[in-house]
């Protein structure tokens, strides 16, 4: 296995400690599956039914929840035939854990025993999950102050939490420089993430009766759930097995926009501000450049929501019967306005994945519903 820089065009070994680029850019796995239905292990319930279609084989899978193969939930939304993949019943709550259990499988492969990750939620509490299950050593990097409740998680499954003050870069900075020589295994910049996270567009496809939506929604922090959406529907789409692309939308907070603003020319030096969507609050995401083009080049957008609108879609998607964090609630704030503007048409297929569930987020969700006199 090789990676590959998409900015400078060096080309490296793959090994357990490489995860970024020489010039500072993120990493990618030199490979693109050639996938058929044919392909498709019938006899294995999980998302490695796709294994012909990943970096690792499936006999290197070793450590697993029998994680993937998450409803996709059907419901009629403004007229849109939204296809909603239910990832917030994967093991660890979150569709973290598809990136991660390849990204541990991998490294484990290298015989790696100690991993180092920066995040106060869901990546943190995935990567907790899986190192416990395979035995390895994890110690989690965390902002100081971060809410105990969103570490509650990470501390059950037994992983070393050290508190960093300073800005985010800061905590992500001392995860890479792990002191103890753990094996830096972030979720924001691991090339074998995404490799992971595709298997959700091989997932919606064989349970939409082997077809892609029109377009696909997804909030967007560093933009793994879009940039899987797009490896994987492109290989489908290289291999026949779809006829075109799905559209694909990144939808950001308003608070903390870096990528649409890339995506619309805007300064990327900007104030932050605080956002109910926290699990896409990234002011520095590594691969920006390359969300904008795959979101373009599939004839998408990377566009924004405000706080309200993320609030009022939260309560809008809880009266359908999900309980969703708000942070995915963007995605359905996305929707909204994308179905007003007309970019979403009356009878489309729109897939939209749920990212986390509302039971790691009760306090905050509790606050907006008592804001908005919800069901009182």
């Amino acid at each position: 296995m090789k990676y590959v820089c998409k900015h400078c065009s060096k080309v490296y070994e793959a090994s357990a400690s490489l995860w970024r680029c020489e010039c500072g850019a993120s990493l990618w796995c030199d490979f693109f599956a050639t996938f058929r239905k044919k392909d498709i292990d019938s006899s294995d319930l999980t998302m490695w039914r796709y294994s012909k279609a990943y970096p690792l084989t499936r006999d290197q899978i070793t450590v697993s929840y029998n994680e993937g193969l998450t409803p996709l939930a059907r419901t009629d939304w403004d007229g849109l035939n939204l296809l909603i993949k239910m990832d917030c019943l994967m093991p660890s709550g979150s569709f973290k854990d598809r990136g991660v259990a390849m990204v541990i499988n991998y490294l484990r492969t290298q015989g790696v025993k100690h991993i180092t990750e920066d995040s106060s939620g869901n990546a943190g509490a995935s990567n907790a999950a899986y190192a416990a299950l395979a035995g390895i050593r994890c110690d989690i990097y965390v902002p100081a102050g971060a809410a105990e409740g969103k570490l509650m998680q990470t501390r059950l499954y037994n992983a070393r939490m050290h508190a960093v003050s300073g800005s985010r870069d800061a905590v992500a900075q001392a995860a890479q420089q792990d002191p103890e020589g753990g094996v830096y295994a972030g979720h924001n910049w691991h090339p074998f993430f995404v490799q992971g996270t595709k298997s959700a567009a091989y997932e919606m496809w064989e349970q939409n009766g082997f077809k892609a939506p029109e377009a696909v929604v997804s909030a967007v922090g560093n933009g793994s759930t879009l940039v899987g959406m797009y490896l994987g529907f492109s290989e489908l789409l290289a291999s026949g097995e779809i006829s075109r692309m799905p559209r694909l939308y990144g939808i950001q907070a308003e608070n903390c926009n870096t990528i649409a603003r890339a995506f619309n020319g805007e300064s990327l030096d900007y104030e932050v501000k605080p956002t109910i969507a926290e699990g896409i609050s990234l002011y520095r995401p590594s691969k920006v450049d390359e969300v904008v083009c795959m979101a373009r080049e599939s004839g998408g957008a990377i566009l924004s929501v405000s706080e309200e609108e993320i609030a009022s879609a939260l309560l809008q998607a809880g009266s359908r019967g999900f309980c969703i964090e708000p942070t995915t609630a963007a995605s359905f704030a996305g929707v909204n306005k994308l179905r007003q503007s007309g970019d979403l048409a009356k009878g489309e297929s729109v897939g939209v994945t749920l990212s986390g569930t509302g039971l790691k987020a009760t306090a905050a969700i509790t606050e907006i519903m008592n804001a908005k006199n919800y069901n009182r």
